[in-house]
């Protein structure tokens, strides 16, 4: 058909396109329309020739056989002007010309692009990332001549890719220049940007001057929806939008009418997705053999099938950094669909080592195919203890386990208060301190941890109170609950809940709230429990009595400790910034990213610790110092929200409407319109055209009809 041809040929850069219902032969045929006008007005009429005595009385008949000549017949004639005009307004009418943009009122868009690790999956070729950018670059060219877009790229933090502009050219420009990151998810962080930035006074974007009242900026967020709700948040005037890129979940399957399905059925967290990932990876010593290393680990299967791989070890050299290592073991594995297997490698005393496991499988994402780890690089955690004489905290430190791991500083509240403790938590003395019941007037610096009382700051000023909360769920994901399996039986009689602040992470749920969360704080974390060990002396919980208690107390030590055993140096996350502690004499230190490509010279923090702010990928890492100081560290993605490649937001086909809301992400406790395809608003013009044609046959049929001569 020739009006798919003109389809075709009016795309005009996504801005302009041709949707005529007509065909080859018909254009053909209006395409005569103009000239058989035309030639009528050049038809010379027959006269018969009469002999007359006189032309004075047929001089009007000599003026019109004078306009029938060949050129001066279209001389001044309106009327023939405005029937060629008519069929011209009728012709573009049929073209069907549609436009694509805002049309209108100038309209202002703020475009952003989720570049984490999971955006990098190729389950949308050529990558999710690239899909996403491609919708967005669909907006800008349906811009019009006087709409605005911002850009924003978010992962673990957001960054301003560019203000508001109307620079197509430009805003293309810096979409293709986002690039693919290995960091975790955190929409919090790029909606307070883009709500602080959407709605200028004056000034808007890069030299563009507000000429009018600005329209409702209108919110893209491109992402696969691989982060939790952001709930307590308000956009202000922005009108959001989640476009979300992946494949879609599989249609809804109802469940069986079976007598056992008697509740409502809960649609599933998340779908089979095409990716087998490292979640996690530890090291540590044989208890029957001492000399012996343990590296072990688990991997899940995101497939609906079994896969069966091996996971290799590799060792690496400190002296060759980013280079290749050599294959030091493998065993094979066969993972059942949708579940996890373990792993483990038995390694000779190695002195300081550094290794790899790897899966030689392909997916849609190759970051978490690789996991790292450094063993045989002890350094004992210093941690202060601030407490009242709490035998039941105090107990869990006298084991071998603990003061193998740490050397414990015991301090009353009364010392705590003091000048010359608080000087030494300001110094950056300890890694670690332990606040049983206490809440200090600052946060130290170092890693806290929190027992029945809360961090200084705004956001822990109001408390509720509230009276035996059962312990429902705990995330036994996080490296501070390894181990701790057996809190469903545990009682707390009183706790003071908060709600956590922005990106915190829950470790304990109850019926009534978190019990327990963690939350960064500047290079450091805060680790809050919220009820308290004793009350008035008796104890408040049974947690004292359960296994679990010394292991989340271990967990902590390592974890927030800074603790390195010879078994194992704690892995850190990509895009985060690492505080280091090294021995080293001198002011300075040099890191050397994991590709071994670039160094970076770190200077020492007022609180003693060297901050590096480029730990961007997955790998290894060298800290070294004068004269021979060496100081590895592995960085790993080990998120479950990332590897998790099912995309989330979308409703599956055949949902009942009272279940989809479960499947939509929220802002703000509302749900937010989610799609996989931007639709650009469309201008028709047939009806314009058409209107001026009948505007213009009316006048040719007015001044024809009065006998008008121009």
């Amino acid at each position: 058909m020739f009006g798919d041809a003109l389809n075709r040929f009016g795309s005009l850069g996504g801005a302009m396109e041709l949707t005529s219902p007509l065909g080859l032969a018909r254009w053909f045929v209006l395409a005569g329309v103009p000239v058989g006008i035309i030639a009528l007005y050049f038809l010379k009429l027959r006269r018969r020739p009469v002999v007359v005595p006189s032309t004075l009385l047929w001089r009007k008949s000599l003026e019109d056989l004078h306009v029938n000549s060949l050129f001066q017949r279209l001389r001044r004639n309106l009327l023939l002007f405005l029937q060629l005009l008519a069929v011209a307004l009728a012709m573009l009418a049929l073209v069907g010309l549609r436009t694509w943009g805002s049309g209108g009122q100038s309209q202002r868009f703020v475009l952003m692009i989720d570049n984490s690790a999971s955006m990098a999956a190729t389950d949308t070729p050529p990558s999710r990332l690239d899909a996403a950018k491609a919708k967005a670059r669909d907006v800008v060219n349906a811009m019009g001549g006087d709409d605005l877009a911002m850009v924003i790229s978010f992962a673990e933090t957001a960054r301003v890719v560019s203000l508001y502009t109307g620079d197509k050219r430009a805003l293309l420009n810096r979409i293709d220049s986002i690039a693919p990151t290995q960091s975790t998810t955190s929409l919090r962080e790029a909606l307070q940007v883009a709500a602080g930035l959407a709605n200028p006074s004056k000034q808007i974007g890069e030299g563009v001057v507000a000429t009018m009242a600005p329209a409702t900026p209108k919110l893209f967020i491109y992402t696969d929806g691989g982060f939790p709700d952001v709930e307590g948040f308000s956009l202000g005037n922005l009108e959001p939008e989640l476009v979300i890129i992946g494949p879609p979940p599989p249609p809804h399957a109802p469940a069986p009418a079976t007598p056992e399905a008697a509740e409502p059925e809960k649609p599933k967290a998340s779908h089979p997705s095409d990716n087998v990932a490292i979640v996690a990876l530890q090291a540590g010593t044989n208890e029957e053999r001492p000399d012996v290393f343990q590296l072990f680990g688990r991997i899940h299967n995101h497939r609906e099938v079994d896969v069966e791989t091996e996971a290799r070890l590799i060792r690496h050299s400190a002296d060759r950094p980013g280079a290749e290592g050599d294959l030091v073991d493998a065993v094979a594995l066969k993972i059942p669909a949708g579940s996890d297997q373990a792993f483990k490698f038995d390694i000779p005393d190695p002195g300081l080592a550094e290794f790899e496991v790897s899966l030689p499988v392909k997916d849609a994402l190759d970051v978490d195919n690789r996991a790292f780890a450094i063993v045989g690089n002890a350094r004992k955690a210093q941690v202060l203890v601030v407490t009242e004489g709490n035998r039941y905290l105090l107990d869990a430190f006298t084991t071998p386990t603990a003061q193998a791991m740490a050397d414990i500083r015991i301090a009353s509240p009364e010392e705590a208060r003091g000048d010359s403790l608080r000087r030494e938590l300001r110094g950056g003395r300890f890694d670690m301190v332990i606040y049983d019941g206490f809440r200090p007037d600052a946060p130290p610096e170092a890693n806290a941890l929190y027992f029945g009382s809360l961090p200084p700051g705004a956001a822990y000023d109001k408390p509720r109170a509230v009276e035996q909360p059962v312990i429902l769920d705990w995330n036994i994901g996080h490296p501070l609950m390894q181990y701790v399996r057996d809190l469903g039986l545990v009682f707390v009689a009183k706790a003071s809940l908060v709600d956590p602040p922005p990106g915190s992470t829950t470790l304990i749920e109850s019926n009534k709230g978190p019990l327990a969360f963690t939350v960064p704080r500047e290079g450091y974390t805060d680790t809050v429990v919220l009820f308290p060990l004793l009350d008035a002396g008796k104890p408040n919980t049974t947690w004292f009595r359960n296994i679990s208690f010394p292991m989340f107390l271990l967990n902590g030590v390592q974890g927030l400790g800074n603790t390195r055993d010879v078994a194992g140096e704690p892995s850190r996350s990509p895009g985060r910034p690492i505080p280091l502690r090294a021995e080293a004499p001198g002011k300075e230190i040099t890191v050397t990213s994991a590709d071994g490509k670039s160094t970076e010279r770190l200077s020492r923090s007022p609180q003693g610790t060297y901050v590096y702010n480029k730990a961007d990928r997955t790998g290894l890492y060298h800290a070294r110092w004068q004269p021979d100081g060496l100081l590895p560290f592995a960085v790993n993605l080990f998120d479950p929200r990332e590897s998790d490649l099912a995309t989330r937001g979308l409703v599956p086909d055949g949902t009942p409407e009272a279940q989809a809301e479960k499947y939509r992400i929220k802002i703000g406790y509302n749900p937010v319109e989610t799609t996989r395809q931007v639709e650009a608003r469309k201008q028709d013009w047939w009806k314009t055209f058409a209107l001026v044609m009948l505007a213009v046959l009316l006048l040719e049929w007015y001044i024809y009809n009065r006998r008008v001569y121009v």
